[in-house]
C-alpha cells in the first residue's frame, strides 16, 4: 500500500484479507469507485470484476465454499438488489459472503435528497431492511462505529458461515482511523458446555453399544470445515457410511464401506437398507430438503438416531446443548474407539459397476453420460453441477476420492453454477473446475465466460444441450412452450466472450465415443478453457430426477 493516511476503507479491506480472502468480486458504481481504489492499491487483495452483480454474488458464493469467506462490492440500490438473489442462496446454503455496498454520500442521505439509485423518497434504509432475512449481521458504517461494526459483522459471518452486509458511503470510507491492534479471532468463543458434552458421551456409550450402526454425513460437516475429523472417525472404525447429495464427495465413494447417496424412497436398495434398517443411525450435519429426499420420503426413526448439528447433539429423544459440532464429533470418535462393542451394519446387495447402456457410436444417453464424466475426473477437480439433469445425474454415480462436488439443491437458482465455478476456481487455483450445466441455465449467466477467460482459470465445461428446461418438463409441461428457450449457437457463444484458438477448445459431441475423445482432449489442454457441447434428447432424464420430479408434482 502506498504511503497515505490510514482510512476506514483500508481498515475494512485489511479485515477482509485477514478473514481469508485474497480476491474481491463485484461491479463498479460511482458510490463505490473511490474505495475500490483501496483494493487496487492493496498488496493483500485483488479485484475480480464480474459481468453483473448477480454473477458477482454467485462467484463469491463459490469462492466462499472453498475459502470459507468471500467478499463482494456493489453499488447502492440497483447493484445490491441485483445481487440479493445470490445472497439469499448463500444464506440458505451456508456460504459466508460479506456484501459491501457503496452508499450515497452522507450529505445526500442526511439531506434526504432525490439521488440516483434511490427510490426518490429521501429514505435510504429500504435496502438494508430487505437484506435482513438473508444475512446474519448488518451495519451502516460511520466514523464513530467503523472499527467495532466492521469487526462485529465479519466475525458473525465467520462464526455462522452465512452472509453479512456493510453499507459504506465514499466520504466515510476516506476518513482516518487507527489500524487494528487485535485479531478477528480474538473474539472466538467456545460455545460447548463441558457438562453437556460429558452427559452426551455417557448417553451415547449406553445407546450405541452392541447395535448395528450406519453413519450418514451431510452439508454442515463441509461448511464447518470438519472433513478431517469425519475422515479420521471413518478411518478408525468399521462402520458403513452414506451421504445425502448435499454432502456428496465428503467421503471415499469407492470404499467397500460406501453405501451410497441416500435420497429417501427412491434410494438404491443397499443404501436404503443401510440407513433405514440399522439399529443406530449416526447423523452428522444432516439437513433434509425436498430435492435431496424426493419430497421428504426419508423413513428414519428418530428414536434410533444419534443426531449431531452445528451447536447441539441428540441421542434418541434426549438433547444435549450447547455442544459445537467439532466437539461432538470428537466425543463420538472417542466413544467408538473406546473398546465398546459396535456392530457395523452389513451392506446388502451392493450394486455392480456401471455397464454402458448404449454403444459407442449411438446417441449418448443420460444413463451413460454421468458415469463417463465421473470416471474421467481427477482428485484435483472441483465439480459444479447445475440443479437440473446435471445434479441429479451426478448424485448417484461414484466420484473418485479427492473430487469436490458442489450443487445448490436447496436454493436451486438456475444459472448459479457457471459464476460459482469461476469463484471456486479463483479461490483454489491449484484445482481445475469442471462445470456441468444445461443450455437453459447457462443462458442466465453466460456472460461470465468472459471473466473465466480473462482470469485464465481453464475450466472444463460440459454444456448439456437438450433444447430447454428438461428438469421443468419432467415436473410439468413436457411440451409446453414455457419450457422452451431461444435457440443459441453454442459453438459460437464462447467466442463472443473472448475465446480464441489460443485460450479455448470448443467441441461438440453426440455419442459416447465422441464424449470420451473430447474428455481426453480436455486433459491434454490443461492451459485452455475446454467447452464441450453435449447433445442430448429433450426428455432423456436421469432415473433419480424422474422420482424427484414425481414427488414435486
Amino acid at each position: 500500500m502506498s504511503e497515505h493516511t490510514y482510512t476506514i476503507a483500508d481498515y475494512l479491506f485489511d479485515r477482509v484479507a485477514e478473514a481469508g480472502a485474497t480476491e474481491v468480486f463485484g461491479v463498479p458504481g460511482d458510490y463505490n469507485l473511490s474505495f475500490l481504489d483501496n483494493i487496487i492499491a492493496s498488496d493483500k487483495l485483488r479485484w475480480v470484476g464480474n459481468a453483473n452483480e448477480l454473477n458477482a454474488g454467485y462467484a463469491a458464493d463459490g469462492y466462499a465454499r472453498e475459502r470459507r469467506f468471500a467478499a463482494m462490492v456493489t453499488t447502492f440500490g440497483v447493484g445490491e438488489l441485483s445481487a440479493i438473489n445470490a445472497t439469499a442462496g448463500s444464506f440458505a446454503e451456508y456460504a459466508p459472503v460479506l456484501h459491501i455496498v457503496g452508499a450515497p454520500p452522507t450529505p445526500a442521505i442526511d439531506g434526504q435528497r432525490k439521488v440516483h439509485h434511490s427510490l426518490g423518497d429521501g429514505v435510504f434504509n429500504h435496502f438494508i431492511k430487505m437484506v435482513e432475512p438473508v444475512s446474519v449481521a448488518r451495519a451502516e458504517i460511520t466514523a464513530e462505529n467503523a472499527a467495532s461494526e466492521i469487526d462485529r459483522v465479519i466475525r458473525m459471518v465467520l462464526k455462522k458461515q452465512r452472509p453479512g452486509y456493510l453499507l459504506l458511503s465514499p466520504d466515510v470510507a476516506k476518513l482516518p482511523i487507527y489500524q487494528p491492534t487485535t485479531q478477528l479471532n480474538d473474539a472466538e468463543e467456545d460455545i460447548t458446555s463441558q457438562v453437556a458434552l460429558d452427559d452426551f458421551k455417557k448417553e451415547l456409550t449406553a445407546f450405541i453399544e452392541n447395535k448395528e450402526t450406519t453413519l450418514i454425513a451431510d452439508l454442515m460437516v463441509h461448511r464447518l470445515n470438519l472433513q478431517s475429523k469425519l475422515k479420521a472417525l471413518i478411518s478408525d472404525t468399521q462402520i458403513p457410511y452414506a451421504t445425502l447429495s448435499w454432502g456428496k464427495s465428503l467421503l471415499d465413494e469407492n470404499s467397500e464401506r460406501w453405501a451410497g447417496v441416500y435420497v429417501g424412497e427412491p434410494s438404491q436398495p443397499v443404501v436404503k437398507d443401510a440407513v433405514e434398517n440399522c439399529e443406530c443411525l449416526i447423523k452428522l450435519g444432516v439437513n433434509y430438503t425436498d430435492t435431496t429426499t424426493a419430497g421428504f420420503t426419508q423413513n428414519i426413526d428418530k428414536t434410533r438416531t444419534v443426531d449431531i448439528h452445528q451447536e447441539r447433539a441428540t441421542v434418541g429423544d434426549k438433547i444435549f446443548a450447547p455442544i459445537a459440532m467439532k466437539d461432538a464429533i470428537q466425543a463420538l470418535h472417542e466413544v467408538l474407539t473406546s473398546g465398546i462393542k459396535i456392530k457395523p451394519k452389513p451392506l446388502k446387495g451392493l450394486v455392480d459397476k456401471h455397464e454402458q447402456q448404449g454403444s459407442d457410436d449411438e446417441p449418448l444417453l443420460q444413463k451413460d453420460l454421468w458415469h463417463i464424466i465421473a470416471s474421467s475426473l481427477e482428485d484435483s477437480n472441483i465439480v459444479f453441477a447445475e440443479q437440473g439433469t446435471s445434479y441429479f445425474g451426478m448424485s448417484e454415480v461414484r466420484l473418485p476420492e479427492g473430487v469436490t462436488f458442489y450443487g445448490q439443491p436447496l436454493w436451486g437458482s438456475i444459472g448459479y453454477t457457471l459464476p460459482a465455478s469461476l469463484g471456486a476456481a479463483v479461490a483454489s487455483p491449484n484445482k481445475r473446475s469442471v462445470l456441468l450445466i444445461g443450455d437453459g441455465s447457462a443462458l442466465l449467466t453466460v456472460q461470465d465466460l468472459g471473466v473465466m477467460l480473462r482470469e485464465q482459470i481453464n475450466p472444463v465445461i460440459f454444456l448439456i444441450n437438450n433444447s430447454g428446461y428438461t428438469v421443468e418438463r419432467a415436473i410439468h409441461g413436457e411440451k409446453q412452450p414455457y419450457n422452451d428457450i431461444p435457440k443459441s449457437d453454442w459453438q459460437v457463444m464462447p467466442k463472443a466472450f473472448g475465446a480464441n484458438e489460443n485460450n479455448c477448445l470448443i467441441l461438440k459431441v453426440n455419442t459416447p465415443a465422441e464424449l470420451k475423445s473430447a474428455i481426453e482432449r480436455a486433459k491434454e489442454s490443461k492451459n485452455k478453457m475446454v467447452f464441450i457441447e453435449v447433445m442430448m434428447g429433450v426428455m432423456d432424464i436421469p432415473p433419480l430426477l424422474e422420482d424427484v420430479a414425481a414427488s414435486l408434482q
